[in-house]
């Protein structure tokens, strides 16, 4: 009798030991997965703030929709370079001639080079870049903009802000495991923001994930929220 206890206390003892080590190992593979993930999508929404900066550059004003920025991508052309001829001299300075009144006035030149967007962007297929790159298949990148009034600056500036949600690229992962992830962001005010629907509308709730640009920050300068 004795004999079996001591082998099934063995039984036991190599039973919580495999538990702990699979504990330990799952939560090294989600980190891992998680890492690489966020990877992917943070490659995605830098390509989208490159397209907007070309976007911006070639317009004069920022995008504020995901599928005219995949268009603009495809279709459009960006400006690569302006060649410059010729400077304002000392006098014309002094006299407050502007640049643009120079060129107007053909005193001096400005070319501006123009190349495919897509090329000048490296992007080799523009519809992806509305997509989340990895989980939820079909997810889409959510992007808006909106006009606030900077104080410091004392003028209104147009934002605009890109998102991945946390959901949509952790896709078929443990829920639980997604969940306390979740929660431990929301301690640390980490990654999260107000929830908004597909119009653009601010809902009930909160998001987590991954995003260039805020909204409600005339400083955010379309920084990542990782950066």
């Amino acid at each position: 009798m004795k004999k079996i206890i001591v082998i099934l206390l063995g039984i036991c003892t190599l039973g919580l030991v495999y538990a702990c080590y699979m504990s330990i190992y799952s939560d090294i593979q989600f980190d891992e997965e998680k890492a690489s993930r966020e990877k992917a999508v943070i490659a995605r929404l830098i390509q989208i703030r490159e397209a907007e900066e070309s976007f911006k550059k070639s317009n004069g004003y920022y995008c504020g929709d995901i599928d005219s920025l995949v268009d603009y991508v495809k279709n459009d052309r960006a400006v690569d370079k302006v060649i410059k001829e010729g400077e304002l001299t000392d006098d014309q300075l002094e006299a407050g001639m502007t640049e643009r009144e120079a060129v107007e006035k053909g005193l001096i030149k400005r070319d501006t080079i123009w190349v495919a967007a897509a090329e000048m962007l490296g992007i080799s297929n523009p519809d992806s870049l509305k997509l989340v790159p990895v989980g939820k298949e079909g997810a889409v990148i959510q992007l808006r903009k909106a006009e606030q009034y900077n104080l410091k600056a004392e003028e209104w500036v147009v934002l605009v802000e890109a998102r991945a949600a946390l959901d949509d690229y952790m896709y078929g992962i443990a829920p639980k495991r997604i969940k306390n992830l979740k929660s431990t962001l929301k301690k640390l005010g980490k990654n999260k923001a107000d929830l908004f629907d597909e119009s653009g509308d601010d809902v009930d709730g909160e998001w987590y994930g991954l995003r260039i640009g805020d909204l409600k920050d005339t400083n955010n300068k379309m920084a990542g929220n990782w950066e």
